[in-house]
């Protein structure tokens, strides 16, 4: 079951989300959200696969609300629905952690199928139909290969020590074993290091690791 949390600020497009994504037979709406705030207070209540995220909502901004929340769940994956094509928001969305970003008129199947795909680890942005591209604003398509060159700066010293085992291709349990961390703190160090470089594969991690000549 894929649970998933709303957060938009108008309410006909957050009900009419939470009602046609909660007819699919794999899908249950956890939360909605009227703002950042909610968003991440019903995100420590009751844990979420994914966060669907408006981006401009009263008091706390979509940005704000997916870096909180990614601070404490890192497994969570976030994807911004939008009405806006503004290049510094989709900047902020994407180095925040979004997975993808859309205009909020995509239709439903479309959205289940990127979701679906997501938590599957089988998300390949650089190869998205023309079907997705019609909804996705273009600028993060560029934005996802600017970050690649520069995300490495915002690995913490831990994050490199973990990326490097990594490279040795070791599993989370071997990386674990050799750092003195448990199996799930691994987890969540991979976790973080993909949002950083913006990857959804240790083959993608693993390259960019060694263009950068860290092993």
């Amino acid at each position: 079951m894929i649970r998933i949390g709303i957060a938009e600020d108008q309410a006909l497009v957050r009900e009419s989300l939470a009602i046609v994504l909660g007819l699919q037979p794999d899908v249950e709406v956890a939360w909605t959200a009227v703002n950042g705030a909610e968003a991440v207070d019903a995100a420590n209540r009751e844990p979420v696969d994914v966060v669907l995220m408006d981006l401009r909502m009263p008091g706390m901004d979509g940005v704000s609300a997916m870096r909180a929340i990614r601070t404490r769940h890192p497994h969570v994956q976030m994807i911004v629905l939008t009405t806006f094509h503004h290049d510094e928001w989709m900047i902020d969305a994407l180095n925040a952690g979004a997975a993808a970003c859309f205009l909020k008129e995509i239709p439903p199947h479309l959205l289940m199928d990127a979701i679906r795909r997501i938590l599957s680890a089988s998300w390949v942005p650089e190869e998205w139909s023309p079907e997705w591209r019609k909804y996705a604003p273009e600028i993060q398509f560029e934005v996802r290969g600017r970050f690649r060159g520069m995300a490495m700066d915002t690995l913490t010293a831990r994050e490199l020590e973990v990326l490097r085992v990594l490279c040795q291709g070791r599993t989370n349990a071997e990386i674990a074993s050799v750092l003195y961390l448990t199996e799930g703190t691994v987890k969540n160090y991979v976790s973080g290091i993909y949002s950083k470089l913006g990857v959804r594969h240790r083959a993608d991690a693993i390259r960019i690791a060694r263009e950068k000549g860290l092993c």
